[in-house]
């Protein structure tokens, strides 16, 4: 059995986040700080970041709109997670054949909020961004 596209999708969001120094991706083991969940389910470390596989939109015969929600947090000021979402915005929004999977040609972020700091000084960031793609 092959892995659905969105999970493919999340692995090498995870490793171009990890290259770039954004997040720390582990593919065996416990997740370390700073770390990366690629399954939606929120772990219980203070700084880590979320890839949350959303379910593609056909666009066309051929095309998908595969779309994956980046969540990460940070035991920092609302200024140390905004500066990620913006360094994250430089590596994903309007890039071109990023990441190089299933034929995605184009990348966007749809949509983010800011969290402000939890009671134990956690702020976050989500984004959504969506990736045009092939079909599998």
């Amino acid at each position: 059995m092959t892995d659905a596209p969105e999970i493919i999708l999340n692995r090498a969001i995870a490793q171009l986040l990890d290259d770039a120094e954004l997040a720390v991706y582990a593919t065996s083991g416990a997740i370390p700080v700073r770390g990366i969940r690629l399954d939606g389910v929120m772990p219980v470390i203070d700084e880590f970041t979320l890839l949350t596989p959303l379910r593609p939109v056909p666009e066309g015969r051929a095309n998908l709109i595969y779309r994956t929600q980046i969540y990460t947090r940070r035991k920092a000021s609302p200024l140390v997670t905004r500066q990620w979402a913006a360094d994250l915005r430089a590596l994903l929004d309007h890039a071109e054949y990023t990441p190089q999977v299933l034929g995605i040609s184009w990348a966007w972020e749809e949509s983010a909020l800011d969290f402000e700091p939890d009671t134990q000084g956690r702020s976050a960031v989500a984004a959504t961004y969506f990736f045009r793609g092939r079909r599998p």
